[in-house]
């Protein structure tokens, strides 16, 4: 099973992954490959936006929406929690090992500015029409062997 955890950038420095809940998709068993990709699209995006207020309440955090696609252990049972919005649930925090990592989905440095104004923000309207702006920036897919990489464009 495959969860999304938030992350920031500085957790991508340390020798173990963070241990936080995250987002996972069910989908029905008849959904399409479309349909499926759709779901986890949208886990990935609840996901980021846990990323973003991980970034606000962590010092040194930088300025970039970061997220783990973990493929969940072997001996790791998980069962979907609360449900944020249909087949997306909230997911359990769970032990796993940057081996369990399949993906690292984050923020280019030319979003720098949009996450920014998203953790200045100071109202909620303004809050509302920073996150509409940053979603127009895609997070970009990087392997787990790419954690330094990630680091370094981050540090220019």
């Amino acid at each position: 099973m495959r969860v999304y955890v938030p992350a920031v950038l500085s957790d991508l420095s340390v020798l173990l992954p963070p241990v936080r809940s995250g987002v996972l998709c069910v989908p029905e068993g008849g959904m399409s490959g479309e349909d499926i990709e759709v779901l986890e699209d949208d886990a990935i995006t609840e996901a980021a936006l846990s990323s973003l207020e991980l970034a606000r309440e962590t010092e040194g955090a930088g300025l970039a929406r970061v997220v783990l696609a973990v493929d969940t252990p072997t001996s790791t049972t998980l069962t979907p929690g609360e449900q944020i919005e249909p087949h997306i649930f909230e997911a359990a925090a769970f032990e796993y090992t940057w081996s369990d990592v399949a993906a690292i989905l984050a923020d280019l440095p030319d979003a720098s500015p949009a996450v920014q104004a998203v953790l200045s923000a100071d109202t909620q309207e303004s809050a509302d029409e920073a996150v509409a702006a940053l979603w127009e920036s895609s997070l970009a897919w990087f392997d787990r062997s790419e954690r330094p990489a990630v680091l370094a464009l981050h540090k220019g």
